[in-house]
């Protein structure tokens, strides 16, 4: 064979073969579902899956009206929620001035968790309250 026809054949098949190299690799799974605070959706917000063991790849995405969706990799998961509202007087430079208001025990000091099973999808709700 030519030279030049066996460096094509070559290039083929790793061209090929590449892509199932990360097959073997974490899965990422699709999270959705729904947050409310004492009752309301959450308006606005995020949600991040941290791995438990502290080890691995986190997920994390908005929430908007009450409802998330973003891929994550399975495991057990703590689960930390924040937002933020705006409150009645601006901030000391004029702007917004943007207040927290879900508890410390569903972020920084977070008792929520979840297990994200090797599925193609998994659906939660958190209904959070003071």
């Amino acid at each position: 064979m030519h030279y030049a026809l066996k460096s094509m054949a070559l290039l083929v098949v790793l061209g090929l073969l590449i892509p199932l190299a990360g097959c073997g690799g974490p899965r990422e799974i699709v999270v959705k579902g729904t947050v409310t605070f004492e009752g309301e959706p959450v308006e606005t917000g995020e949600i991040i899956f941290i791995p438990a063991d502290g080890v691995g790849p986190v997920g994390a995405g908005p929430i908007n009206n009450g409802e998330f969706s973003f891929i994550a990799p399975p495991g057990e998961k703590k689960v930390e929620i924040t937002a933020n509202r705006v409150g009645d007087k601006p901030a000391p430079d004029g702007l917004p001035n943007y207040i927290p208001y879900i508890p410390k025990k569903y972020n920084t000091a977070t008792t929520l968790t979840a297990t994200v099973e090797n599925k193609a999808e998994n659906t939660y709700t958190f209904d959070l309250e003071k």
